[in-house]
């Protein structure tokens, strides 16, 4: 008797065809998608170049509108007074700082600030004019008889009493008045406008032609022993009067500013500040 086949099997004969007696169609699995070629390695190293160059471009723009731009500003205030040396430089911190090495930073009154730029505070320090400024990303410097476009040619640059904004001195008529008193160099007449600009009471025009006069004379000093010396107490003198006559002209910050300066400076002067 033959033997039955073996549930569920099918026939395995080569030439065993489907139900149609259509050949057997075989199935095989997907091949795998081909990876994409590479690039060539010219290609690529040449659009890195590309990039690079590029970002080099851009930061090279960025610097040199920044330099530019610190120029202008340094010119503008070199062209007020061209017998000191100048610095101003760009922080990190988005700040644009500028400085004089005449006395530890200080700007003397005849000298307006561009709009923009931050002053030093009041403080005795013993730095190179380029150390003043901290540090910086940009610079610029001028030194006496350095060449300075003519005025009318550069941009105009709008000025700015905010700079010298400085911490607000307390009871400064009384200060200033204190100061003023018997203090060599000065005029009596400097004392009596101190406590009048002070206290608000009257003055004679006579009298500010007259302080103003001593004003011009005591920079003119200190100008012209710049910068093989520089006498402190004429500075201080100077400094003085620059209060006297701001509060004569109503610039309430213009004061504070130039007497924070003399008493820090006073102070190191007679040792009562070390730094």
């Amino acid at each position: 008797m033959p033997t039955a086949a073996s549930p569920g099997s099918a026939p395995v004969h080569p030439s065993a065809g489907t139900q149609l007696n259509q050949p057997g169609v075989v199935r095989q699995a997907p091949t795998t998608a081909a990876s994409a070629s590479p690039a060539p390695a010219g290609l690529t190293e040449n659009a890195v170049a590309a990039t690079t160059t590029g970002a080099m471009a851009g930061a090279s723009a960025v610097q040199t509108q920044a330099q530019q731009r610190l120029n202008r500003l340094l010119d503008a205030v070199a062209r007020q007074e061209p017998k000191l040396r100048w610095a101003i430089g760009d922080r990190d911190d988005v700040t644009t700082v500028l400085a004089t090495d005449l006395a530890s930073g200080w700007i003397p009154p005849h000298v307006e600030i561009p709009t923009g730029i931050k002053l030093l505070r009041p403080g005795s320090r013993n730095r190179p004019l380029d150390a003043l400024l901290g540090e910086t990303t940009v610079t610029a410097a001028y030194t006496p008889g350095q060449y300075l476009p003519p005025e009318e040619d550069a941009q105009p640059t709008q000025m700015s009493i905010r700079a010298r904004d400085t911490p607000e001195v307390e009871d400064l008529g009384w200060e200033l008045a204190q100061a003023t008193k018997w203090r060599d160099g000065l005029p009596r007449l400097a004392h009596t406008l101190a406590k009048a600009a002070s206290t608000g009471t009257g003055y004679l025009d006579s009298e500010v032609e007259l302080l103003r006069e001593h004003l011009a004379k005591v920079a003119t000093k200190v100008l012209g022993d710049y910068p093989d010396h520089v006498d402190t107490a004429s500075v201080g003198n100077w400094q003085l009067l620059a209060t006297i006559d701001a509060l004569i002209r109503g610039e309430k910050t213009a004061a504070n500013y130039h007497f924070a300066w003399f008493q820090v400076l006073n102070l190191t002067l007679k040792g009562e500040v070390h730094r």
